[in-house]
């Protein structure tokens, strides 16, 4: 299954989920604050971004330019790298 394009645009269609429901609880929590709302996205991406060091190295190595690796992490995280390191996307 893990071969599978399919099983892994399905997790990242959630990965894309997840951003509008943290953007979404983000209003429920924090009406009134600004910075609330923008808490938990800015969470969110700081963690895909952590991720960053390792789909470069095998971003990079796909022949996969920078900004693309750094935008498709921050948006799908590993649901978008591992696959291809696995050699599912190419």
């Amino acid at each position: 299954m893990m071969k599978k394009k399919g099983f892994w645009y399905f997790l990242m269609s959630g990965a894309i989920l997840l951003w509008i429901a943290v953007i979404w609880l983000g209003y429920v929590l924090f009406p009134d604050s600004v910075a609330g709302k923008a808490a938990l996205p800015v969470l969110l991406l700081l963690m895909h971004c952590a991720e960053i060091p390792v789909s470069s190295k095998i971003g990079r190595a796909k022949g996969i330019s920078g900004a693309r690796i750094v935008v498709n992490t921050a948006i799908f995280g590993f649901t978008w790298w591992l696959p291809l390191k696995k050699g599912v996307f190419d």
